[in-house]
């Protein structure tokens, strides 16, 4: 008989990301990454033959939550490493850095004819879209004028633009975001040195409470696609070369792209001859790949033995052949490239083969919640369960974010050990457009919460779930929102588990990274107005009201959610005379890339709630 996932499986596996072709279509290349390293592999398509392009110093963009780590074009690789840029020239091996060191940079975009490159940076503060030649002769010059973010920059084909988009301190990319399209003093081709490229104009796309992303210029240069939510759904839209103009292209229910969590993701792409565009659509928790046919805009989903999808590319020089990561409910992450109607993995991210007859079916569930709303998640059932079996909630982190219906590892590992996997995608998150998004303004930390706890009492409803044994657990936004459980329903969860959550509210604020500083003034309540709220949505406020067992994981390098966080709601927990297991990794940050350390995770997870759990030991009663 075939067995559940082996769990050396879900430490040993692999990162697979950012896709690109090159300009013949002879080869494909992306990033690999694993235990704490990364590397930028090309893979000849005709062979199969895969290399490491990149050694020393390790391809990591370090501009917020990092992405957008190269760019390739002819015989030229551009990636980023130690605050700045390096060119490897694919020929000869000759690697140089091409820019000063910034606090950090990303993104880099190379310009027709490989001659210049565009990309982010972050200093002082700010963040700026500069533009250096790939020789490295001369300084870069700035095409921005200083915002506080910026991500994204393209050039057009005929080199004479050089979109971006960019956002302001106070607001997340997902809440307000802006386009601009720089019309260049002289186009890339005739420009002896980055400062002959200076703007001549700068046309802005922009509005308030909108979220403006994504450009893609044209083959021809004459259009710019993007992604746009003013219409409350994220949509696709088709202007003129500066950006005017934008009219909505319907594809059907559903969004076209995600957060912008990372710099280096693009919803849209054009296919090399212009007659059409391809997109990824999300639609509460399902993926679907798109294609637009122009100039009559008929939208087509391509069907595909995939259910979740990422990193979209289409070939230059072959319109109909792309390049995506994918998985499904039973295939782990690859790499998977696409002609016509045939798709071929390229790349896996798994380690050792699964037996898909010894894993378990994934659904899409919906419930309504306490006002009525309905909440949707991701239920992996519990392989051989009889009767109400153990449920393990998780909650994604963002938490702007959301659990797809695609491969989850975890969630088969315990399903395959008797218990019932939710992930729930609540109120807040992305998926179901604007609306939906907005739920979580001024609310974090109570319809997350009420969400959690509706999904469980959903599934005790239905009979699957045993309301003795209910587990919660997150990462980041996830772990706050599973000690805000602890807290809040304290009679309701049997244990938590939190990686890396945020305990008290004001420290958050004084240790967070730039990126997400002011995240809270939305999801929470600006300072100093709302205060009182700050210190109500505090775990660690309400840590007298624990009664269950906590396990907490924590990396020392984390720059997102200083450790102390943990250390300061474990030990305060402990005081309540209730039990609090604190872990922390000296070699982490935000997130565990280490083998050696993911697998004690796992390990550590599964003794708690052996305990804790199935065997019902150390809950607080009074």
């Amino acid at each position: 008989m075939p067995g559940p996932i082996q769990k050396n499986r879900l430490w040993l596996s692999q990162g697979i990301s950012a896709p690109a072709f090159d300009d013949s279509g002879e080869h494909l290349f992306y990033v690999r990454s694993a235990d704490g390293r990364t590397s930028i592999i090309r893979q000849s398509l005709r062979t199969g033959l895969s290399e490491a392009v990149s050694a020393e110093p390790s391809p990591r963009a370090t501009v917020g939550y990092g992405g957008g780590d190269y760019a390739v074009q002819g015989e030229l690789l551009v990636y980023a490493a130690e605050g700045g840029l390096i060119a490897l020239d694919l020929q000869t091996g000759e690697q140089r850095k091409i820019t000063p060191s910034y606090e950090g940079a990303a993104a880099p975009a190379i310009a027709p004819g490989g001659r210049f490159v565009a990309f982010v940076i972050e200093q002082d503060n700010h963040a700026d879209v500069l533009v250096v030649d790939a020789a490295g002769k001369h300084l870069p010059v700035k095409v921005s004028d200083s915002p506080d973010f910026a991500a994204n920059p393209t050039f057009s084909p005929d080199g004479a633009r050089v979109a971006w988009m960019e956002w302001r301190t106070g607001r997340m990319p997902w809440e307000e975001s802006a386009l601009r399209v720089a019309r260049l003093d002289r186009p890339v081709g005739e420009a002896q040195s980055p400062a002959a490229l200076l703007p001549r104009r700068v046309a802005t796309l922009a509005r308030e409470h909108v979220s403006n992303a994504n450009p893609q210029f044209s083959p021809d240069s004459s259009q710019l696609a993007y992604t746009s939510d003013e219409s409350g759904w994220r949509s696709l839209y088709l202007a003129d070369a500066d950006g005017q103009g934008g009219e909505r292209i319907d594809t059907g229910a559903g969004e076209i792209g995600g957060p912008d969590w990372v710099q280096g993701q693009f919803a849209v792409r054009w296919g090399g001859d212009g007659r059409h565009l391809y997109a990824i659509r999300h639609h509460r928790a399902v993926h679907s790949l798109v294609r637009v046919s122009l100039p009559g805009r008929e939208v087509e989903t391509l069907e595909s033995s995939w259910t979740e999808f990422g990193g979209l590319v289409v070939c230059p020089e072959e319109p109909d052949l792309l390049a995506y990561t994918a998985t499904s409910p039973k295939r782990p992450l690859a790499l998977v490239t696409r002609r016509g109607e045939e798709e071929t993995v390229r790349a896996s991210g798994g380690v050792g083969l699964n037996d898909p007859a010894g894993l378990t079916e994934q659904e899409v569930i919906e419930w309504p919640t306490v006002d009525g709303t309905r909440i949707y998640g991701v239920l992996t059932r519990a392989i051989g369960g009889d009767g109400p079996c153990p449920l393990l909630v998780t909650i994604h982190g963002g938490p702007t974010s959301e659990d797809a219906n695609g491969w989850n590892p975890e969630a088969q590992y315990w399903a395959g050990k008797g218990w019932h996997v939710l992930s729930v995608n609540h109120r807040g998150g992305t998926g179901s457009g604007r609306e939906y998004q907005d739920m979580l303004n001024g609310t974090w930390g109570v319809v997350d919460v009420e969400d959690a706890r509706s999904g469980a009492e959903h599934l005790i409803d239905q009979g699957l779930a045993d309301a003795k044994r209910l587990v919660i657990t997150g990462g980041s936004a996830g772990g706050y929102t599973t000690l805000m459980a602890l807290v809040r329903d304290p009679e309701f969860w049997t244990a938590g588990v939190s990686l890396y959550g945020i305990g008290n509210m004001y420290d958050l604020r004084l240790g967070s990274h730039r990126f997400e500083a002011t995240y809270e003034d939305t999801i929470v309540g600006p300072l100093p107005e709302e205060a009182e709220r700050w210190i109500e949505r505090s775990p660690l406020t309400h840590v007298a009201n624990v009664r269950a067992p906590v396990l907490l994981f924590h990396g020392k390098e984390d720059k997102a959610v200083p450790h102390e966080q943990s250390i300061e709601f474990a030990e305060a927990v402990r005081r309540q005379g209730v039990v609090a297991e604190l872990v922390l990794y000296d070699d982490e940050g935000h997130g565990f890339r280490k083998q050696a350390n993911r697998k004690d995770r796992l390990e550590k997870v599964e003794r708690f709630l052996e305990k804790y759990v199935i065997n019902l030991q150390g809950r607080k009663t009074q």
